[in-house]
């Protein structure tokens, strides 16, 4: 089933980036230092775009179940693919104001769980 597959596919992607960036710091000081780029900003919203616009043609489910996750994350990513493109200077701000937070540490072991979750959805529903 296609939402399984993309449930795997976004689930293990979550944790290893997430875990990568939680336990190499420095990958995420080069992460912000390359999106406070414009040109590489561009880039990154133009990739994130086009996640974004093929998970929402793939996937765009809108049912009361865990399915819904993965065209929450479709919607997400071209939404902001759209920011980053069309905003880049309100986009480096925030990159910016976040760069050294405190917060990030926390969000990046939600992000480890959350895709967990959807690993395990992915691999387990029927």
């Amino acid at each position: 089933m296609l939402t399984n597959y993309l449930a795997e596919i976004w689930g293990i992607s979550i944790v290893v980036v997430a875990l990568a960036l939680l336990l190499k710091e420095s990958y995420l000081k080069r992460l912000f230092a390359s999106m406070q780029n414009e040109d590489n900003l561009f880039f990154w919203g133009f990739v994130t775009f086009i996640i974004g616009i093929a998970m929402v043609l793939a996937h765009n489910i809108w049912v009361k179940d865990w399915q819904v996750i993965i065209t929450i994350f479709g919607w997400a990513s071209l939404l902001k693919g759209l920011y980053i493109l069309f905003l880049p200077k309100l986009t480096i701000f925030w990159i910016k104001k976040l760069e050294n937070s405190p917060f990030i540490p926390f969000a990046l072991f939600i992000a480890i769980f959350i895709g967990l979750v959807i690993t395990y959805f992915g691999f387990t529903a029927v």
